[in-house]
């Protein structure tokens, strides 16, 4: 009875591992875009969704070098990213057309509602952290 129940634990165990392991990545993984939401709601053309996409690699490639970036104050890290953000929003605004990009802030307003990431212009304050006053948490 004992053998029985060790090696089904062991079964187990084996499996929650191999699974573990054929995650890719860690952490989560950056949402598309521009989503199939924003494609359909904002009836974007297959230039515009290939114009959006390369800004949006190029946004994420500049993004992830700042990241990476060791020697960085955290007040220069806010200011970059600001920086980027209105990249991205100049970007988003270069590829669509009056319509589409006041459609394309309501939708992130309507986003942003329900507990999504804004990934176009934000609101007051800055972003980081819960009060955004810089910090990213209650330990900090």
């Amino acid at each position: 009875m004992r053998t029985k129940l060790f090696m089904a634990l062991a079964i187990v165990l084996m499996g929650v591992c191999s699974s573990l392991q054929a995650q890719p990545g860690r952490g989560r993984k950056a949402p598309e875009f521009p989503s199939k939401e924003m494609i359909k709601e904002l009836k974007l053309t297959d230039d515009q969704i290939v114009n959006l996409k390369k800004g949006d690699v190029e946004l994420r490639a500049q993004m992830k070098t700042t990241w990476e970036k060791k020697d960085v104050s955290r007040e220069e890290m806010k200011e970059a990213m600001k920086k980027m953000r209105a990249a991205r929003n100049e970007m988003v605004k270069k590829n669509l057309n009056p319509e589409q990009y006041k459609s394309y802030l309501e939708l992130e307003k309507k986003n942003a509602k329900n507990g999504h990431e804004p990934q176009g212009p934000r609101p007051e304050g800055d972003g980081f952290g819960p009060g955004n006053d810089g910090g990213s948490g209650p330990n900090e």
